[in-house]
């Protein structure tokens, strides 16, 4: 039987990216724990970075309905500087709100309740994904499946995304580039707002197994050329 994953979300070149961890059990605290301990030399080859201090450690993690207080170490509110602060915030609370109900963040350092974190007093006072949704999120965020995935059919995907008339188009491509399947699904919002999507994809050409390539975009409004596009390659299996 497989272990379950959990998400880990980095930054590369500025916006949001995703990873996922193999964890004994998918918990917030095994998500943040993995986060604390960064990427693979692999991950880093891609440009991955984490804008978390070195030396942060998680002390500890309570949930109480839809809250989630994260307790973590002093080197996290040090340093300066909005990409930074901003980026490691992002970092926690999307990886402690990938489960479910889980909704709302509060902040600790060392066993006491901030507010506001470093000098720049960025304010993390109950904050949620769509409190930090526009700056660092791609326009189309996909969150499953992750990189070099191992997974069945139906190929099931869901993230979050901010795209003309909430449309999210896909594309799975095989090794040597062939459209093996496209098409569209719907949002929950869009057009200046973000939604989130989660379905299931239509089946694959009867016999397809090993690595493909998936992609999510929207379009230009102008071209229709896809763009905010996100690739991920895949084995299916």
């Amino acid at each position: 039987m497989s272990l379950p994953s959990v998400l880990v979300y980095g930054l590369r070149n500025g916006l949001l990216t995703v990873v996922g961890r193999t964890v004994d059990e998918a918990t917030p605290e095994s998500a943040l724990r993995a986060l604390l301990d960064g990427f693979t030399d692999d991950e880093s080859a891609t440009d991955i970075v984490t804008m978390i201090p070195a030396g942060t450690e998680l002390n500890a993690v309570t949930v109480k309905r839809n809250e989630i207080t994260i307790d973590l170490s002093a080197p996290f509110d040090t340093g300066g500087g909005s990409l930074s602060v901003m980026g490691r915030a992002t970092q926690v609370v999307f990886t402690a709100t990938q489960f479910p109900g889980v909704d709302i963040v509060r902040f600790a350092i060392d066993g006491k309740p901030i507010t506001t974190l470093t000098s720049d007093g960025f304010i993390v006072d109950g904050i949620g994904r769509l409190d930090l949704a526009e700056n660092l999120v791609p326009l189309v965020l996909l969150e499953y499946p992750y990189e070099g995935q191992k997974i069945g059919q139906p190929l099931h995907i869901q993230g979050m995304s901010n795209t003309f008339e909430a449309t999210v188009y896909f594309e799975v491509d095989s090794p040597a580039g062939t459209v093996l399947l496209d098409g569209f699904l719907m949002a929950t919002s869009g057009t200046g707002t973000w939604g989130t999507f989660d379905a299931d994809l239509p089946a694959l050409p009867a016999g397809t197994t090993g690595p493909v390539t998936l992609k999510v975009f929207d379009r230009s409004s102008d071209t229709g050329d896809p763009v905010n596009v996100t690739t991920v390659a895949l084995t299916l299996v």
